[in-house]
């Protein structure tokens, strides 16, 4: 049976032949790096510019979120197309493969920097109505992409797929969202806490999951 083949744009030049554990141990999220990117925030971004740097970060997340997404609905039909259990997880071709993996690490990486820098914004100083809006414009992203994402690792592993892209996306959209809403001035909030308690009762059933995807639902399943 032929293998499914994906080409979606942009993501010809991304290093897949890098490790996922090499590249999200790179220097630039680093502990003393991410903190020195929140000082930096902190300190030369204006209450004025809150809005407007919220509003470029979450739309270039967005963005890697809906190729992740856009090549997961394609790798979706192609493994439909395997139905018994040995080929579920091999229904796509080495390069399908390759491009669903590479969105998806693109996903974690921009996401650990998009939570350091909105954490670090200094709403504290902006004014009530600059606070709002920034409030609202992250909120939405929260009950809309970043929502979208965590309940597509979950309807892909309690599908029986073993899909380790769905999961490492899930577990960083998690992560996202218990880190806004755990930041300092705890800014953030969505409308979707109940997200939480569903996942952590599929994913106990769920078999071979990623530790990282289990860690992430039991601490902010905890934090609820």
């Amino acid at each position: 049976m032929s293998s499914c083949t994906i080409s979606p744009p942009h993501i010809s030049s991304f290093p897949v032949q890098l490790s996922y554990d090499k590249l999200v141990a790179s220097p630039i999220l680093t502990a003393s790096h991410l903190d020195k990117l929140s000082k930096a925030v902190r300190t030369y971004i204006t209450p004025s510019q809150t809005l407007d740097t919220a509003t470029r970060i979450l739309v270039a997340l967005q963005d890697i979120w809906e190729r992740v997404r856009d090549v997961e609905s394609a790798a979706v039909v192609c493994r439909g197309r395997h139905t018994d259990k040995k080929s579920r997880t091999s229904g796509l071709s080495e390069k399908t493969e390759e491009i669903v993996n590479a969105n998806a690490v693109a996903f974690v990486l921009a996401t650990r920097i998009a939570a350091t820098v909105l954490a670090s914004l200094p709403l504290h100083s902006a004014t009530e109505a600059g606070q709002s809006e920034v409030q609202a414009t992250v909120k939405g992203s929260l009950n809309g992409f970043i929502r979208e994402a965590i309940r597509m690792g979950a309807n892909v592993a309690v599908s029986g797929h073993n899909v380790w892209a769905a999961q490492i996306v899930a577990a960083a959209a998690l992560r996202f969202r218990y880190l806004l809403e755990s930041s300092v001035h705890a800014w953030y909030t969505s409308d979707h806490q109940s997200d939480s308690e569903a996942l952590f009762a599929e994913v106990l059933v769920v078999e071979n999951r990623l530790p990282e995807y289990s860690i992430e639902i039991v601490s902010h399943a905890s934090a609820c």
